[in-house]
């Protein structure tokens, strides 16, 4: 059976350069970075080769690029770094409604620790409008954190709108750019802080980093040894970090060649879904060129992914984080709910990401068996 992956949006495999650097890393240059002989001060070095290619890559100072273990950290130091060191300049922490859990959670024990947590609500398209952020905006707002891409939909954010009103106020902007960072143009000068995780650009798992504005204070969430700059305790992970930062630099060289290929992959997926009658759950024009999440009337979204599965594709029907959870609730997409779709949308709906690694065969097969087995779940009246 022929197995074809479309879950990038959970997770990618490591592109082989980026690998064989995880390899040179893990066993030959595998100093620690903190140790004072040669083999630490070669770790040392080569890390902040990889610092240096990161920020140079999205146009930063290197010191501005804090090194963590992945995008909930991430998310994590941002939020409670912020709102612990600053409690005294204000109390309103504004949050989009549309998060990912590494925003949502955090936000939610910031709220416990007496910081008033306001979510921003989205609308049917999975934007939250500019209106809605001004409406919300108070004298003791003291940080915003909006998604520049949601992982769900793929729907990109008004992050340049958002930067001009809060740099206005002199609000500090966090964004969650996971889904973003790789696929489309990030300009940090938006921003205050931006987290982003390797393993969702064909770099390794368990790495990831932190943009920290210079000038920007934060409360270590982290305690030990005084790594990253006492924000990041921890002996760093330089084989992750140099493979991260070899898969950034192949995202960069290549990502408008592989955008073409995704776009027209899109328009073929969309062909189907139409042509099945479905749903494209969140605005088309606004999303990524790789991402679209749609529902079919009547079908179980879990039933559909099932289906695919035993055919040998992956979809996926939320985050991959939810699938933790196993409450009746948890396979509702809080995403989708805040976009205020009826029930029978939100179980119905299955996440389809494209990567550079596939290619135009699989897509053909994926849509063909996506022509035959909507038909037949519905012959025999949809799946509960």
């Amino acid at each position: 059976m022929e197995r074809i992956y479309l879950d990038h949006a959970a997770t990618t495999a490591v592109h082989p350069e980026a690998a064989e650097v995880v390899r040179l890393y893990m066993t030959e240059k595998y100093g620690n970075a903190s140790s004072l002989h040669l083999f630490g001060e070669e770790a040392k070095d080569s890390m902040e080769e990889g610092r240096a290619k990161i920020s140079s890559i999205l146009g930063c100072a290197s010191d501005e690029i804090i090194f963590t273990s992945g995008g909930t950290e991430a998310d994590n130091a941002a939020l409670i770094g912020y709102a612990l060191k600053n409690a005294s300049k204000g109390n309103h922490i504004l949050v989009s409604s549309i998060e990912h859990e590494g925003v949502l959670s955090p936000a939610r024990y910031l709220n416990e620790q007496g910081f008033e947590v306001e979510l921003l609500e989205s609308d049917s398209n999975g934007v939250i409008p500019f209106s809605e952020l001004c409406k919300k905006l108070r004298s003791d707002t003291i940080l915003v954190s909006v998604m520049w891409v949601n992982n769900e939909t793929g729907v990109i954010q008004p992050i340049q709108a958002f930067s001009q009103e809060l740099k206005a106020r002199k609000i500090i902007f966090h964004t969650d750019a996971v889904q973003a960072i790789g696929k489309i143009p990030v300009d940090l000068s938006l921003v205050d802080l931006l987290s982003a995780s390797a393993h969702k650009f064909y770099g390794p798992k368990g790495v990831g980093f932190l943009f920290c504005r210079q000038g920007v204070q934060l409360h270590p969430i982290i305690h030990g040894g005084g790594h990253e700059k006492n924000l990041r305790s921890g002996t760093e992970n330089v084989a992750g970090i140099m493979g991260m930062a070899k898969a950034l630099e192949i995202c960069q060289n290549n990502r408008v060649r592989w955008n073409q290929k995704y776009v027209i992959w899109k328009r073929k997926i969309l062909e189907i879904i139409h042509s099945l009658q479905g749903h494209v759950n969140g605005s088309v024009e606004m999303g990524i060129p790789n991402l679209l999440n749609v529902s079919f009337p009547g079908i179980s979204g879990e039933a559909l992914a099932a289906s695919l599965s035993f055919e040998g594709i992956a979809v996926s029907t939320s985050s991959a984080c939810a699938s933790h959870h196993h409450s009746p609730e948890s396979k509702i997409s809080h995403v989708l709910k805040a976009m205020g779709y009826h029930k029978e949308r939100l179980l119905g709906s299955i996440r389809v990401s494209t990567g550079f690694d596939n290619t135009d065969d699989e897509i053909q097969v994926f849509c063909n068996l996506l022509g035959e087995i909507i038909p037949k779940i519905r012959s025999i009246g949809g799946i509960e």
